[in-house]
């Protein structure tokens, strides 16, 4: 009965939210089961409306994107209607907030939903630009700059504190779409002024990079076709200074995308790449950033974080997803944690596979389907390497993959080796470890997780210690024998068991 509580309790306690971003090229809505556990939508749906196309001409927004925008409006009211959403967050960016119509635009789309539309300012969508990339990193230094479709925006964060920010009027949605009278300046003459306006960011020297907006996603999304990258995933991909640079260099005219040949960018975005890459170059020429990260939070989640008030550090956020990652693939009465506390005394001081990851490893490596040893092993690792927490690098992805694929099979077998190139060997030593050490703990709780409770692994000095009460002496089968001189010989230890 108590389970069947705890699970209804999580079930209802889920609290549905919906943003809504109204940006100068695109709108998009966004649903989250909570936020606070996930913060990886359910729901992520865009329409290219165009909305700033004219507003350098006219002054005013794009009446076909206007018109375009009101029937895709109308179309999100609906799906949130069906949806259970608690609370919408509405808010409109750079070509409503700079547009001679941009008020009566924001008094049409809260009629349609009956709920108040933020129009930010520059400042504004800089800091939540800024706490959406701190959401998503687990230590954030540096500079954010998020480009849209009107705007720039810029941020020096420091230690997770966000120390200065800025916006400028140089969107590439803006600049494709300068009229001629304005063109006898050149773009790359307009992104020098406009960053050089501000005083702090040419005087910083940051150590990261972290660029945030669809445009920029592509470039990076390009060099991971290009590059032959195994690990597919968008979110923290870094490369340096120096290979952002060849990026720009090589994606700065149309001429060399269509010679490239790169599916990843579609026909939407080519006209934009020029100017992208433009901007991109002269502020890592500026600030001169060791490496450049990509990051798919920004200011949708920095919204949702001041509008709902949530506290959340990156440990909080790790720990929440393994929470709710557990609950929805079945382990309602939190399992992973008997192995966490089985296994963590032996891995409690190893920068290799900082102690942070076990939770993730022993939670995600988890599966419970008629399929065999090294299927299991095959469908975890593929599951882990595109598991949706933000908080997780591509080398803690690899990391928790191996450890959750050796955890089913045999250390002799590998996956696929191309991955294993983006670690370093002792990652990978460690990682067969922790692998090793769950298969011995998925041994001893073939039939019951409960005998965890029961036993204790320990390394004192060079050996692996079992302690096993006298009662419990049937639970350590020839089987568990076997993984237990594994474990010991993967740690180049020897290994004892104490019964008691």
């Amino acid at each position: 009965m108590l389970l069947k509580k705890v699970i209804k309790q999580k079930i209802f306690s889920a609290k549905k939210e919906a943003v809504i971003d109204l940006g100068s090229n695109s709108i998009r809505m966004l649903i989250y089961e909570d936020f606070e556990k996930s913060q990886i939508p359910i729901f992520n749906e865009k329409a290219v409306c165009s909305l700033g196309s004219s507003l350098e001409l006219t002054g005013k927004l794009d009446p076909i994107g206007v018109e375009y925008s009101i029937s895709v409006l109308e179309r999100f009211k609906n799906i949130l209607g069906n949806s259970r959403v608690s609370n919408i967050n509405i808010f409109a960016t750079a070509a409503v907030r700079d547009a001679k119509d941009g008020p009566y635009f924001k008094s049409v789309v809260e009629k349609i939903f009956d709920n108040q539309v933020e129009i930010l300012t520059g400042e504004q969508e800089a800091e939540r630009s800024a706490l959406g990339v701190i959401l998503g990193f687990e230590k954030v230094d540096g500079i954010v700059a998020d480009l849209g479709g009107g705007s720039l925006e810029i941020a020096k964060v420091k230690n997770g504190l966000i120390e200065k920010k800025a916006s400028l009027p140089i969107g590439v949605l803006r600049l494709f779409n300068r009229p001629k009278k304005k063109k006898t300046k050149k773009i790359s003459q307009i992104i020098s002024e406009n960053l050089s306006s501000i005083g702090w960011l040419k005087k910083t020297k940051a150590k990261n990079l972290y660029v945030v907006g669809g445009v920029w996603r592509t470039l990076l999304k390009a060099d991971i076709f290009l590059k032959k990258y195994p690990l597919n995933v968008l979110h923290q991909y870094q490369i340096t200074r120096e290979e952002a640079l060849d990026l720009c260099f090589s994606l700065d005219d149309k001429k060399k995308l269509r010679s490239l040949k790169v599916d990843h960018i579609t026909k939407s975005r080519t006209n934009y790449i020029p100017i992208a890459t433009n901007i991109l170059k002269q502020l890592l020429l500026m600030i001169a950033p060791e490496k450049l990260q990509c990051s798919i939070s920004g200011v949708r989640e920095g919204t949702l974080i001041v509008k709902s008030g949530y506290k959340l550090t990156a440990h909080d956020l790790l720990n929440n997803f393994i929470d709710y990652s557990a609950f929805r693939t079945g382990d309602y009465g939190e399992n992973y944690l008997k192995y966490y506390n089985f296994i963590k005394d032996i891995f409690k001081d190893n920068e290799n596979f900082p102690i942070r990851l076990l939770k993730p490893t022993c939670s995600l490596s988890n599966i419970d389907w008629g399929l065999g040893a090294f299927q299991k092993a095959e469908l975890v690792f593929a599951q882990i390497l595109n598991t949706p927490a933000l908080s997780l690098s591509h080398s803690d992805r690899i990391k928790v993959a191996l450890a959750g694929f050796w955890r089913h099979c045999s250390v002799k077998h590998y996956p696929d080796r191309d991955y294993l190139g983006l670690l370093s060997n002792n990652e990978i030593l460690i990682s067969r470890q922790v692998g090793a050490a769950l298969r011995l703990a998925s041994g001893i709780a073939a039939m019951s997780t409960i005998f965890l409770d029961n036993l204790s692994l320990s390394k004192k000095g060079n050996t692996i210690v079992l302690s096993v009460s006298n009662q419990h002496s049937q639970i350590v089968t020839k089987s568990v024998q076997k993984r237990l001189k594994s474990l010991s010989r993967e740690m180049e230890s020897d290994f004892k068991i104490i019964y008691s």
